[in-house]
C-alpha cells in the first residue's frame, strides 16, 4: 500500500466507527434499569389518605369570613358546616373533600374562590385514673417509661396501692390488648426502674386505693363510665 493510501485507510475506518451505533467492548457491571423511580412525597402520602371519625377539618374563604368553620367529624361521618349544614367528611381524600365542599360554596359564591382546607388528625392520649393527684389524659404518639406517666400526675399518695397498679391496652392490629398488673412497689424498692414496662398511646393506667378489691373495683368501673361518658359529649 502506498504511502498516500494509508492515511485514507485510516480516516475511512474513524468515519464508519463514529457513524455506526456504539458497541460496549467490556461489561462493566451495571444495567440500564429506565428512569429513577422516586418514593411518594409526605404531600402526595396526605392527599390520599382518607378523613375519619375524630380529625379536625378546618376551612376559609378568601373574602368570605361567614363561611369559615372548624369542626370534628362526628361518629356519623358527618361535620356541620356554617350556614351549609350537614356534610359527609369521613372517607373522603382532602382532595376529594375540597372538591366536593367547593361544589356546595358555589350555590352561595360567584366567580373566583380561594378556599384553604385543613384536616388534622388528633394524637392519642394515655388515660391515668384512681390514686393519682391528678387524674387526666396526655397527648401523645411515643411509648413513655411508667415512671415519667407518674410525674406527670404528681406522682401518687398515701392511698395509692402501688402493687396492684393495672394497665389496659386497647386492641390493635400489632397488639392483642388485655390488662397486666405491675407491681411497681417492688421495682422501686429493688431500683430496677429500667425493667418497668413502657406504656403506649391508647393504655389506660388505672392506681387503686389501698383497700379491699371489691370497692378498689367498683370505683374503677366509676372513673371509667365517667369517662367514656365524657367522650360521649363529642359523638
Amino acid at each position: 500500500m502506498s504511502r498516500t493510501g494509508l492515511p485514507a485507510c485510516i480516516l475511512l475506518t474513524a468515519l464508519l466507527c463514529s457513524c455506526s451505533p456504539s458497541v460496549v467492548t467490556k461489561d462493566t457491571g451495571f444495567r440500564d434499569v429506565g428512569p429513577a423511580t422516586h418514593p411518594p412525597t409526605a404531600t402526595a402520602a396526605a392527599e390520599t389518605t382518607r378523613i375519619s371519625v375524630g380529625d379536625s377539618v378546618a376551612f376559609s374563604v378568601w373574602g368570605y369570613p361567614e363561611f369559615n368553620t372548624r369542626a370534628i367529624v362526628r361518629r356519623s361521618g358527618y361535620i356541620t358546616v356554617t350556614l351549609i349544614g350537614e356534610m359527609m367528611a369521613a372517607g373522603y381524600t382532602k382532595e376529594e373533600f375540597t372538591v366536593a365542599l367547593r361544589q356546595k360554596l358555589a350555590e352561595y359564591i360567584q366567580g373566583e374562590m380561594r378556599l384553604f382546607v385543613e384536616i388534622a388528625s388528633p394524637l392519642p392520649r394515655i388515660i391515668v385514673l384512681g390514686r393519682v393527684p391528678r387524674q387526666g389524659s396526655f397527648p401523645t404518639n411515643l411509648d413513655i417509661p411508667l415512671l415519667e406517666l407518674f410525674s406527670n400526675v404528681g406522682g401518687w399518695t398515701e392511698e395509692s396501692d402501688l402493687r396492684h397498679v393495672r394497665i389496659s391496652r386497647q386492641r390493635t392490629q400489632g397488639s392483642k390488648g388485655g390488662t397486666i398488673e405491675v407491681n411497681v412497689e417492688s421495682y422501686l424498692e429493688s431500683g430496677d426502674f429500667q425493667s418497668l414496662p413502657l406504656v403506649s398511646p391508647g393504655d389506660v393506667v388505672y392506681v387503686p386505693r389501698k383497700e379491699n378489691a371489691v370497692r378498689e373495683a367498683a370505683e374503677y368501673l366509676r372513673d371509667a363510665f365517667l369517662l367514656f361518658g365524657f367522650f360521649r359529649l363529642f359523638q
